[in-house]
């Protein structure tokens, strides 16, 4: 009886024992969590709340396919007319164009230190800003120049950026401010516009370009020609370097019979020559040298920059270097048009030109150009009488062709040997082959023909 007694009570031990640990032993839907619920699992009882709201990127992202616009002026430490100008030009375009970031560059080494010293202000040069967009990954890029004319700032800025040009996929140079027909004539018609109101009898107006030695100071002809022949007779057009200088300018003034004249910068800042070399109180300013002569005078510091007709200028001129683009080369730089004067932009007649000879036994001592129906000639004279044919092109050309072909001198009144030759193209190197009666050989010249030396009335419209 006991022993049946002792295994009953065991086997309620082992029952108690059981039932405890199945209480505390976990399910296995609690022992692993899964990270969601199952697809049919019934939703939540709790209320959903709302997520935080996830703000846009307001910079660019540095993704492939960057798009930049790099306009490149060449500065100014003038904070004001900075802003109006180059800062008016670069939001012009940032707003015509919204799918490109826009960067700014400058060439002016000076002004760049300047305002870094002085301001705080850090403006990259164009190196410097072609390697951080090279850094950034841009693949696409427009570089837009705000500079005046294609001289030497304008070549040193192409020169520079051809050293990037296999750095990106696309790449295009736009053209300066003074490159078309309709550039010429936009900015006549606003720089008259703006001064309407000087306009008045008695008063000249004259504009301060900064010029240049290179051949495309003959845009300064070029837009004096033009202002002539709208009926702005009274306007005029001086430089800083180059030519006409105020000493050319002030006999016109004098002869004009003006008792004032009004001054404007021509240049895309009002900055340092406008403010110093033009009004400036030095007896060496053009302000002091006109009221020397009598004149009296009145200075308006406005940079043809801060002019939205000029800011739509170089809109154009970014979107022609963006059409560029579709060419298919990775380095395309919009067609110049001119520095100087094509022949269809010259008035039909004879004028007196400069020509540059690569070779001091070959100097030519005057030259006459002849503009008609479309093409040039120039008759040449030559300060000696060595040469006794010439030939338009190389000596290897030369020799190749026949003597039909070549071009025999003409001894004038006085002697010296004259050449009628085509003229294919101002301010560009151009082949002439000349026949040595002495040697009997060809000698290979090159000619250039400076449209900065012809009178402005060849390019009047």
């Amino acid at each position: 009886m006991k022993r049946v007694l002792s295994i009953l009570v065991l086997a309620a031990l082992l029952c108690a024992l059981f039932a405890g640990c199945a209480q505390e032993q976990p399910t296995a839907a609690s022992a692993a969590p899964s990270e969601e619920p199952p697809a049919s699992a019934a939703p939540s009882a709790q209320p959903i709340q709302p997520a935080e709201p996830v703000e846009e990127p307001t910079e660019q992202p540095e993704a492939e396919g960057k798009k930049v616009i790099l306009v490149t002026s060449f500065g100014t430490s003038y904070e004001d007319t900075r802003e109006l100008t180059i800062g008016g030009i670069e939001q012009a375009i940032t707003a015509a164009y919204p799918d490109y970031e826009v960067r700014r560059a400058f060439t002016a080494q000076i002004v760049i230190d300047i305002l870094a010293e002085r301001d705080g202000i850090e403006v990259d040069n164009v190196t410097e800003a072609l390697d951080k967009l090279v850094a950034d990954g841009v693949t696409e890029l427009v570089v837009q120049p705000t500079h005046l004319m294609n001289g030497y700032e304008y070549d040193d800025i192409v020169a520079e950026v051809k050293k990037y040009q296999d750095k990106f996929g696309k790449l295009s140079i736009g053209a300066p401010l003074l490159t078309s027909d309709a550039d010429f004539a936009a900015v006549v018609d606003t720089i008259t516009k703006e001064t309407a109101s000087y306009n008045t009898d008695g008063t000249a107006v004259l504009f301060m370009g900064h010029g240049t030695h290179h051949n495309a100071n003959a845009v300064y002809a070029k837009m004096k020609g033009l202002l002539d022949s709208a009926g702005y007779e009274n306007y005029f057009v001086g430089v800083v370097e180059g030519t006409p200088m105020i000493d050319e300018v002030l006999p016109e003034l004098e002869a004009g019979g003006y008792k004032k004249v009004v001054m404007q910068p021509l240049m895309v800042v009002a900055g340092d020559h406008a403010n110093n070399d033009m009004a400036g109180e030095e007896e060496d300013s053009w302000k002091s040298i006109l009221e020397a002569a009598g004149f009296e005078t009145e200075s308006i510091l406005n940079g043809l920059g801060q002019f939205a007709d000029i800011q739509k200028i170089y809109v154009q001129h970014v979107q022609d270097a963006i059409d560029n683009l579709a060419a298919g080369s990775n380095l395309t730089v919009v067609p110049q048009g001119s520095a100087g004067a094509p022949v269809t932009e010259l008035q039909a007649g004879t004028y007196p030109i400069s020509v540059e000879s690569s070779s001091s036994m070959f100097k030519v001592v005057d030259a006459q150009l002849t503009a008609k129906g479309g093409e040039m000639t120039a008759v040449l004279t030559l300060s000696g009488t060595g040469y006794g044919k010439l030939y338009m092109g190389t000596i290897e050309e030369a020799e190749a062709d026949t003597d039909e072909n070549t071009i025999p001198f003409v001894e004038d009144a006085d002697g010296a040997y004259t050449y009628e030759v085509p003229v294919e193209a101002l301010d560009a190197d151009i082949d002439v082959a000349a026949w040595s009666i002495r040697k009997e050989q060809w000698y290979d010249r090159v000619l250039v023909f400076d449209s900065s030396s012809l009178p402005a009335e060849a390019f009047a419209a």
